[in-house]
This record gives C-alpha cells, sequence and structure tokens, in this order.
C-alpha cells in the first residue's frame, strides 16, 4: 500500500467508534481525503490536538491508490489556530471557509491554489479586525477556484462590454446581462458598478491586505447578496454555518 506524506488542513473530524475518530483532510498534494484515525478517541493518544478543525499540519496517511477511505499514520502541527479557536467572533467564520470548502470540492480533486486559498484565509483570519471582506473575498475565489467564475466584465451571452450603470445578473447563467440580453433572458438581481468594482478588486487583491478594504456599508451589503446567492446557486442549500454567522453577527 502506498505512504502518502503532504501538508494539510483538518476539515472535519467525527466520531467513528469508541475508539476511532473520521477526519477529512483538504491536502496540498491529493485534494480532499478521508482518513481512519485508529484510537484518536483515546485518553491518551499519538493525534492528541492535531486532529482539531482548521489545523495545518504534516501529513501521513497509507492506502491503496484511489479508494475512499485512509488509514491515518501521522499528523504533526504546523499551525493550530488555536487564537481562531478561541475568538468566537472568528471561529465561526473559520468554519464557514472549512464547511464551504468540504461541500463544494469532490474527494481527490486536487488544486493547490485551493488549498493555498484556505491556508492564506486562515492565517488572515488569525490578524484581520474587519472580516467581512475576508469572507467575500473567500466566497467568490473558491467558486472561482471550483470552475464557477461569475462573469462579470461582459454579457455572458453577446460579450458587449459595459463600464458603467446597473449591471443584471443572471445565476442561471452566472454573468452579468447587456440591456438587450435582459429583455430575453430573466436577471436574478442587479447591482452597481460600485458593486461590481468592489467583487473585482476581492478577486485580484492579496489575502493578507483585503483587510485594508474599506467597503461602504450598503455597499457591503450589495456584496453580500451576490456572493452568497453565487454560494447558493451552485451548492442548491444553506450552509448551515452561514445561518450561525448571520444570527451571531448581531452580538458581536
Amino acid at each position: 500500500m502506498a505512504l502518502h506524506r503532504t501538508r494539510a488542513i483538518v476539515l472535519k473530524s467525527i466520531n467513528l467508534s469508541d475508539s476511532d475518530r473520521l477526519v477529512t483532510f483538504l491536502t496540498e498534494n491529493y485534494g480532499k481525503v478521508k482518513c481512519v484515525a485508529k484510537g484518536a478517541r483515546k485518553v491518551k493518544n499519538r493525534f492528541w490536538g492535531s486532529l482539531e478543525p482548521m489545523s495545518h499540519i504534516h501529513l501521513i496517511y497509507f492506502g491503496k491508490e484511489n479508494q475512499n477511505l485512509y488509514r491515518l499514520n501521522q499528523a504533526d502541527i504546523i499551525e493550530s489556530f488555536q487564537s481562531v479557536r478561541e475568538d468566537f467572533g472568528k471561529l465561526y467564520k473559520g468554519v464557514y471557509f472549512l464547511e464551504l470548502i468540504d461541500s463544494m470540492i469532490l474527494e481527490g480533486h486536487q488544486d493547490q491554489r485551493i488549498f493555498i486559498l484556505l491556508q492564506q484565509t486562515l492565517t488572515a483570519l488569525k490578524s484581520q479586525t474587519d472580516l467581512d471582506p475576508l469572507i467575500r473575498l473567500f466566497e467568490v475565489r473558491l467558486l472561482s477556484l471550483s470552475g464557477y467564475k461569475p462573469q462579470i466584465d461582459h454579457c455572458v451571452i453577446c460579450k458587449t462590454v459595459s463600464e458603467n450603470g446597473i449591471f443584471k445578473f443572471s445565476f442561471v447563467q452566472n454573468g452579468i446581462l447587456c440591456v438587450n440580453c435582459s429583455k430575453r433572458i430573466a436577471a436574478d438581481i442587479q447591482f452597481t458598478t460600485g458593486t461590481r468594482n468592489y467583487i473585482k478588486k476581492l478577486m485580484e487583491v492579496e489575502i493578507k491586505s483585503c483587510g485594508r478594504i474599506k467597503i461602504p456599508k450598503n455597499q457591503a451589503e450589495e456584496i453580500e447578496k451576490v456572493t452568497h446567492r453565487l454560494v447558493l446557486s451552485q451548492l442548491g442549500r444553506e450552509p448551515k454555518s452561514y445561518a450561525f454567522i448571520k444570527n451571531m453577527a448581531q452580538f458581536i
């Protein structure tokens, strides 16, 4: 059986038996994988602390190629992100990032860019205070890397370029519609030039710098409507952690 070594981030860890856990990882080299951690529920176990969600680790696991479930061999912590878990205002946002990755990425789909996106986003989560731009950035970039990048540069149907005004957007077509095409195809939402420009900026800015982006409140609400609807249109359901984010926002 092959032995795999890679960096990984823990997405989810659930009880499998009285002594074992089933852990889902996003790995740098092999995409999303699931491993059985034998004895991980015992008081004294060699994986102590390394299988908490968000943990960035050096991972060693083994099993036959292309199987659905592997055996965990070793997990050594690179970054625990303990400060995020201890900050309730940041914890549920980190959980949202993990849930989106787990929901949108198929097992075995290899793309180091997605791993880097998650690792850099969690690192930014530790230090940044204004976190709404980071959430929107993560949503739109994960969609783009997953093959669902929204077309906001020109009409998705006829390619007509429109620089200013009100943009009509179709979630079915995953892009903006010009005036003529919007007469034939129903638009689901519309937004301003400012919102489009902010979304483009979130697609391009360095993740570590996105906390410096100052978005007016009314613009931030419009951006959230767009990016969150994009997530819903691809998942087909509301992420469980998102409702928690909205409910807790009024208390933090």
